[in-house]
C-alpha cells in the first residue's frame, strides 16, 4: 500500500540550525508540492520552528508536540500517532523537528522516516557530537537491517570561502551517511528569525541557490526512491 513520507531533522548538538532548516524545508516543499499535504511537527520543547512558521502556515499544517524527559510519555504517543496518520495519506509529507540531546525513544519516530537531516557547522565542537549522533543512528539502522532512514549531513553556516571539508569526510569514512552540499553562512539567514518569511527574502543570494539545491536533492533522490535504488544496486 502506498503511504505518505516524512523527514526527521535532528542532532544532539544545539545551535546548529535545526529549526531554521526545518522551517525553510517546510516553505520549500509547500511551494514544490502545490496542493499535496505538507505538515510540520515541532517536537522541541522550545517550539522555535513552530513560532517561525506561525505567520506562514495554517493551524492545520503545523503542530507543537514537545517531547523531552519531562513530556516523553503522552507526547511521544501523540507524535507517533500524528506521524502514522499523516503517512496513511499517500500524498502527504511530514517534517519533524526535534530538540538537542540524545534522541531516547524519539529514535523510533526517526525510523519511520525516509531520511534524517542532520545539520552541523564545521567546528569540532559541533562535529564531535554530530558524528556520535550519526554513529548511534547508523548502528540502530544496522540492527534493524534497513536502508532507511537515509542519514544526510548538511554542513551549515559555512563561510563562503570555506573549501576544506576533510575534517568532516575523514570522520565519516566508516559510516553509512550522505554529505549534502554546504549551506553558506550569510547574514540574511541569521536575521531571518526576526520576521520569518520563508525563502523569499534570500532570493538572488548564494544561500537561496544552495538551499534550493538541497531541497531538490531531497525531493528528487530521497523522496523519489532513487537513493534506495542506488543502495539496492550496490548491495
Amino acid at each position: 500500500m502506498e503511504q505518505g513520507q516524512s523527514i526527521f531533522v535532528g542532532n544532539i548538538k544545539g545551535g546548529v540550525g535545526k529549526s531554521t532548516l526545518t522551517s525553510l524545508l517546510f516553505d520549500y516543499f509547500m511551494k514544490k508540492r502545490g496542493q499535496r499535504k505538507v505538515q510540520m511537527v515541532d517536537a522541541d520543547r522550545q517550539g522555535t520552528s513552530f513560532e517561525l512558521l506561525e505567520p506562514l502556515a495554517s493551524g492545520d499544517n503545523i503542530r507543537h508536540v514537545p517531547v523531552s524527559d519531562r513530556f516523553d510519555g503522552l507526547s511521544l504517543v501523540t507524535l507517533d500517532s500524528i506521524l502514522r496518520r499523516m503517512r496513511s495519506n499517500p500524498d502527504s509529507l511530514t517534517i519533524v523537528d526535534t530538540g538537542a540531546g540524545w534522541p531516547g525513544n524519539v529514535w523510533q519516530i526517526a525510523m519511520l522516516c525516509e531520511c534524517i537531516i542532520i545539520p552541523t557547522t564545521l567546528s569540532w565542537a559541533d562535529l564531535r557530537p554530530t558524528i556520535e549522533f550519526v554513529r548511534e543512528m547508523d548502528e540502530r539502522k544496522q540492527s534493524l537491517d534497513t536502508v532507511t532512514p537515509h542519514l544526510i549531513i548538511v554542513p551549515n553556516k559555512v563561510p563562503p570561502s570555506q573549501r576544506d571539508m576533510s575534517m568532516l569526510s575523514d570522520n565519516l569514512k566508516e559510516l553509512n551517511v550522505v554529505v549534502a552540499p554546504p549551506l553558506s553562512d550569510l547574514s540574511i539567514v541569521r536575521h531571518m528569525s526576526a520576521e520569518f518569511k520563508g525563502l523569499e527574502p534570500a532570493k538572488g543570494t548564494r544561500f537561496y541557490d544552495e538551499f534550493t539545491r538541497l531541497g531538490d536533492f531531497i525531493n528528487d533522490y530521497v523522496l523519489s526512491g532513487r537513493l534506495n535504488q542506488m543502495y539496492d544496486a550496490n548491495s
